[in-house]
Formats: structure tokens, C-alpha cells, sequence
């Protein structure tokens, strides 16, 4: 209970000061601004949460360049560990459920996250349309779990990727970055006590237009999803060894 308790009023002020002024100026100020208050927000809180971040390949946390990028996911704030980590802007695509989720759905939406009906074809088309068209002008960059849901099972293995969730970078040219983040499943959790939490990140090496070219878009998932799973078995070797100094003794 106490692991709750520690981070209530950090996020309320972080809401307050932070979030709600971003909501407020929704249509009024630029993206890089209202991201940059949200990235504020996430960093008041993450502290915490007593996690302890190891990251490889750290030049990707401040290029520019519009990827696709692409991750796991294990847990509904899998994003905030996106935002926290990432200078520039992200955005992202969701099922609508999220937008209704207290203070993380008014913090998403603010950064122009996109929400899907998963019952309602045309949402989904619409939604998809923004996003293509933002690749297409390379203005940002976009995250999507292509799990498509939360894997609980966190000690894996990964869900099928969904085909879909490639097609519009396929036909956009975009570069695609696999994300492979394992460990950020249990600062949040009732059951796991532990004095800090390890969280390992791992970016593989971008997938490019000229790598998927003549490919469709389940070769392209099963490509990346192998890949991805690779790496992700071999940070689950590693946590063993990470989380060692941290367990609470019973």
C-alpha cells in the first residue's frame, strides 16, 4: 500500500501545475511545449516510483528522426516510461478506454494521442489517416505496442504482433525503431515489494524502407517480433541479476 501512498500527492501536483494548463491550452500552444510540460510532469513523479533505468543505445532518446517506433507492453503506463525517456515528442495511438483513465488519459490526450473505438471500423481509419498523414510530413514521432493489449505474462513470451500496426509506416517510408523494455511492470504492482525496481531499455537498430521493401506487412511483424523477442529474453537473464540487491527479505 505504502508504494501508492508515496506517489499520490507528486502526481496531484504534477496534475494541477502540469497537466490540467496543458489541457487548458490544447489548441492554443505547440506540441513541443505542451510536451515538454508533460515530460515535467512524468519527471516529478518517476522518482517516486524507485526505479532504476539501465539504457543502451542512448542516441535515440534525442534524435528528431520520425520513426515508427515500436514496443512491448506489459502495463497502462508503459507510455509515461515512453515520455520519460524520450526529449522530443511522441505521440500515440490508444483504445479509446484510456482516455476515460483518471489524470493519465487528460496527460495523453494533451500530447495529441489519438483514441481508437476498437468496435467502430471507421474510428480506427480516421485515427489512422492523422497518423499517416503526419508521417508522410515527418513531423513527429509515433509509438505503437503492436501486442496490441497488455502482455501480463511478464516473463513473456510476446503476443503476435498485429500486421496492422506496420502498414502505414510501410507505405510512408518511414523507419521503424523496435523498443525492447522489460522490468517497468513493477513499481506498480500490489503483489511486488522490492526497495527499487530495475527497468532495462534497449533500442535495436531501426528497420528502413529499404530493409522491408518486397515484404508484406505479417513478414515485416514477424521479422521485428523475432527480433524483439531475442532481446527481450536476454534482458529477462539479466533482471535475475539486477534485482538480486533489491529484494526485501520476508
Amino acid at each position: 500500500m505504502w508504494k501508492y501512498v508515496r506517489i499520490v500527492l507528486p502526481i496531484l501536483f504534477a496534475y494541477v501545475v502540469l497537466v490540467i494548463p496543458n489541457i487548458l491550452l490544447k489548441y492554443i500552444m505547440p506540441l513541443t511545449w505542451r510536451y515538454r510540460m508533460i515530460r515535467a510532469s512524468v519527471q516529478i513523479i518517476f522518482p517516486f516510483l524507485h526505479i532504476q533505468v539501465e539504457i543502451k543505445h542512448r542516441e535515440y532518446l534525442t534524435t528528431k528522426e520520425p520513426y515508427l517506433i515500436i514496443s512491448n507492453h506489459h502495463g497502462m503506463v508503459d507510455p509515461f516510461l515512453m515520455i520519460y525517456l524520450m526529449k522530443h515528442p511522441v505521440r500515440f495511438i490508444s483504445k479509446k478506454e484510456v482516455r476515460q483513465f483518471p489524470i493519465f488519459g487528460d496527460a495523453t490526450s494533451s500530447i495529441d494521442a489519438l483514441f481508437i473505438d476498437r468496435t467502430n471500423v471507421r474510428s480506427q481509419v480516421k485515427a489512422f489517416q492523422v497518423m499517416k498523414a503526419s508521417m508522410l510530413k515527418k513531423d513527429t514521432r509515433w509509438v505503437i505496442y503492436p501486442e496490441g493489449t497488455r502482455n501480463r505474462q511478464w516473463s513473456q513470451p510476446m503476443m503476435p504482433f498485429k500486421p496492422g500496426s506496420f502498414k502505414h509506416a510501410m507505405e510512408t517510408k518511414t523507419a521503424i525503431l523496435p523498443m525492447v523494455a522489460y522490468g517497468f511492470h513493477r513499481p506498480l504492482n500490489k503483489d511486488i515489494q522490492m526497495r527499487r525496481y530495475p527497468v532495462q531499455i534497449d533500442f535495436l537498430p531501426p528497420i528502413t524502407p529499404e530493409m522491408y521493401e518486397g515484404k508484406s506487412t505479417q513478414e515485416v511483424a514477424t521479422m521485428i517480433q523475432a527480433q524483439m523477442q531475442a532481446r527481450s529474453d536476454e534482458l529477462i537473464i539479466r533482471d535475475q541479476l539486477l534485482i538480486q540487491p533489491f529484494l526485501k527479505k520476508r
